[in-house]
């Protein structure tokens, strides 16, 4: 009986979701892999916010076969005691905004997360992105994926997904997610720190007192220095796409 109802409830919110997406027509750019997911996001929404564009992205953790559309939706479980109640006002929720919402989202930054073969293909029956950031293979789920090439695999899906006039934001540092490019129709784009092939590249990275300073040399060979309030290589990452957000699509 909860297999069917979960059944249910995932069909109901994918059916308002498309609906949502349809109506609407943001843009829509997806960010996955299986690392740093989510600070690439947030400086993606926080550079879209300081422009005053109408941006949002996924809820807590919300990227999969049911969080997924609920992000999409703008809507997250609330405190009902009962998950029949709750589960109720949720549906009751997504329909009318499905059809009747007039917050016009313009951007949606969203993850999407996959834990078992074929999940991309049920998320991308959800949406079609129009840019898609790839960040890095690593093993998760040894039950699910007996290698990291079964997980390239179901990325290649998202990367084939994208239309001749979207985008493809790889990570040059991660051997197979630069072989990925093979399976785009769309316009490549690449950032890393280790690849110097990278279109945006990372490189004379100094840590300061808050955080940390780097130069970036773009396609054009421009060089120029940033400083971002924050430590770790992932937070370097996450500023080249910011960057390639800011100069290609916006």
């Amino acid at each position: 009986m909860i297999k069917i109802a979960k059944k249910f409830i995932r069909w109901k919110l994918k059916i308002f979701a498309k609906a949502y997406l349809s109506r609407v027509k943001p843009l829509v750019i997806v960010i996955a892999g299986t690392t740093n997911r989510y600070w690439i996001k947030e400086a993606i929404l926080q550079s879209l916010n300081n422009k005053k564009l109408s941006a949002r992205g996924n809820k807590k953790n919300f990227n999969a076969e049911i969080g997924l559309p609920l992000s999409i939706l703008g809507l997250q479980p609330n405190n009902e005691k009962s998950k029949l109640t709750r589960w109720i006002k949720i549906l009751g929720k997504a329909l009318a905004i499905a059809v009747f919402a007039k917050n016009k989202t313009k951007y949606l930054v969203l993850e999407m997360a996959i834990d078992r073969p074929h999940d991309m293909k049920y998320l991308l029956s959800i949406v079609r992105p129009q840019i898609v950031v790839l960040t890095s293979i690593t093993l998760i789920y040894p039950e699910n994926f007996s290698s990291l090439d079964l997980i390239a695999k179901e990325y290649s899906k998202l990367i084939s997904s994208l239309p001749k006039t979207g985008k493809a934001i790889l990570n040059a540092d991660d051997e197979r997610i630069i072989l990925l490019k093979e399976s785009a129709a769309s316009e490549v784009i690449t950032y890393g720190i280790n690849n110097q092939k990278a279109d945006y590249l990372a490189k004379d990275i100094i840590k300061v007192a808050d955080g940390q300073e780097f130069k970036i040399q773009t396609p054009e060979m421009e060089i120029r220095t940033l400083k971002i309030k924050r430590f770790g290589l992932h937070h370097i990452c996450a500023s080249l796409v910011e960057q390639i957000i800011l100069e290609k699509i916006i």
